[in-house]
């Protein structure tokens, strides 16, 4: 019996010391909301004049994603595609390459109709839950005639903490990246690399640079 109070003593300390962890949790996550205001605040006005096209399915993040940008100035447009989250149809390949000429117009319209043609975006973010991404090589296709485009682009991941680790370690060192886009610190890392032209890889996975550009350009 004494053994059996021992025990539950052990586990009821314990519980306590989870609860006290937590309480100071959800203090310090509290003060970092409040922050939040003064962090994009910084950026208004920075992407103006940036044209910047949104590629991903219909949701809560991509319109989270197009009002900050546009906060920060931006011309921000949408580009809806399928196969962004779980049981969706995924784009052909065919459609990948027909979209990434569309964003650009065929090889040598731009001198055939210098002045006419709309002008290609500064940017491309390619917006998807991970799995998607690196379940469909159709997404990897897109970035990859994007790229040969000269179109940047930037892969945006939300933060999936059960999966976004195996998965990312899929990613190559060449692909620009925000894992955790769905968070204050992925939305002020994707403002800074696109304010600043800097790219790589920034977020919560071990794999990153950090969460912001800055801590790879200071280390």
């Amino acid at each position: 019996m004494a053994n059996q109070r021992d025990v539950i003593q052990l586990m009821e300390g314990r519980l306590e010391q989870l609860r006290e962890s937590g309480r100071r949790q959800e203090i310090e996550l509290q003060r970092w909301a409040a922050l939040q205001p003064l962090f994009r605040r910084f950026f208004h006005g920075a992407l103006a004049e940036r044209r910047i096209c949104i590629i991903g399915p219909p949701g809560e993040e991509r319109a989270a994603v197009k009002a900050l940008l546009e906060e920060a100035g931006a011309a921000a447009s949408v580009v809806g595609i399928p196969g962004g989250g779980a049981g969706e149809p995924a784009l052909s390949h065919r459609e990948a390459k027909a979209l990434a000429a569309a964003l650009t117009g065929p090889a040598g319209e731009s001198e055939r109709t210098a002045g006419t043609a709309p002008s290609p975006p500064d940017c491309c973010l390619l917006l998807l839950e991970a799995a998607a991404y690196f379940s469909e090589d159709c997404f990897e296709t897109l970035r990859l005639e994007l790229q040969e485009r000269r179109l940047r682009v930037i892969v945006l991941f939300p933060w999936r903490e059960e999966d976004s680790p195996r998965l990312l370690a899929e990613a190559g060192p060449e692909v620009s990246l925000v894992d955790n886009i769905d968070t204050v610190w992925g939305q002020i890392a994707l403002l800074q690399m696109i304010a600043e032209n800097i790219e790589g890889h920034y977020g919560f996975d071990k794999g990153s640079a950090g969460l912001f550009p800055e801590q790879e350009r200071g280390g």
